[in-house]
């Protein structure tokens, strides 16, 4: 949209809540920010959730573990056809369809050799 009335930054609409919360700067800082997760959990799907849908620049999930179907009872992003797939992959797939401008990666291997 162009033009007068027009909101000069093209995030203005899609992060207003944000805006208004912590300003431009923090905005900002959190289009920057880069966070690694280790382990693909039900908690590490909602603190990811909340982190992407604000707009966080770029994330990365480390997990080795496959889906399975007891998975699907605790984590709310992985559903019946992930069952079998790296869980990193998978609940990275589900949180980038949240966010277009937010980027992320899975590494299927085992976190341990991250701590």
């Amino acid at each position: 949209m162009s033009g007068p009335g027009a909101p000069a930054d093209p995030n203005a609409a899609r992060y207003d809540r944000q805006l208004r919360l912590w300003g431009a700067n923090g905005q900002r800082a959190l289009m920057e920010a880069r966070v690694l997760v280790l382990g693909a959990s039900a908690t590490a799907a909602e603190t990811l959730k909340n982190l992407v849908l604000p707009g966080i620049g770029h994330f990365t999930i480390v997990d080795g573990a496959t889906v399975t179907r007891r998975d699907l009872g605790n984590n709310f992003f992985l559903i019946e056809e992930h069952v079998g797939q790296p869980r990193a992959a998978a609940m990275t797939q589900m949180l980038l369809e949240m966010n277009d401008d937010v980027r992320g990666e899975a590494k299927v291997e085992q976190h341990k050799r991250w701590t």
